[in-house]
């Protein structure tokens, strides 16, 4: 998965970059170990030292890719038994779909977000979403605010964490991708026992 990340990386300054990286984003959706919030992280990071990629054009082509991906793995859902298959079927995460049930029927905004923290929380959630035949108008809004906050997020640590460090290029893009790895237990623990409050 590393050499995804690098040939992505290696393509900042073309304009190939964007569309690459936003199939990226879809087919993390679908495969969730594809590195796709250390990518963001990675490339925004690379923004603050050179200006490119472009910051807007790197949330919104991310954000494009995310809802592509969000939709693919809706319509799986949507046409298929996914509760039996292995990876969803383990009591972690009948529970955590239990779980992001409950909080879907009640809105769904928050818990878009939140999902996006969670390991496979994004997966399931688009899975659920297509297997309770969810308006496809709806799963669009929540899955565009959702992949707005989650980008700009992901895009805005790489971003911040390499504007303060007076570091060369590569060791602030390591800094940030290392600090958001770290950072990301805590936020999805957190992020889980926002799913699972009563």
């Amino acid at each position: 998965m590393h050499e995804i990340q690098d040939t992505v990386l290696n393509m900042v300054g073309s304009l190939w970059l964007y569309p690459v990286f936003a199939l990226v984003i879809a087919l993390s959706a679908a495969i969730p170990p594809v590195p796709s919030s250390a990518l963001i992280v990675a490339l925004g990071a690379v923004n603050a030292h050179t200006g490119s990629p472009h910051f807007l054009l790197l949330v919104a082509f991310a954000t494009v890719g995310s809802v592509l991906g969000d939709h693919v793995v809706y319509l799986l859902g949507r046409h298929r038994d996914f509760r039996q298959w292995p990876v969803v079927g383990s009591p972690s995460n009948s529970r955590r779909l239990d779980a992001l049930s409950a909080r879907l029927a009640e809105g769904g905004i928050l818990i878009s977000i939140v999902a996006r923290f969670i390991p496979l929380g994004r997966t399931l959630l688009a899975l659920l979403a297509g297997g309770e035949s969810m308006e496809p108008a709806r799963w669009l809004r929540l899955t565009l605010i959702a992949g707005v906050v989650w980008t700009a997020y992901s895009a805005g640590f790489g971003w911040l964490s390499a504007r303060w460090l007076p570091l060369p290029m590569w060791a602030a893009v390591g800094i940030a991708i290392g600090g958001s790895l770290l950072l990301s237990p805590l936020l999805s623990r957190l992020s889980d026992r926002l799913v699972h409050r009563r």
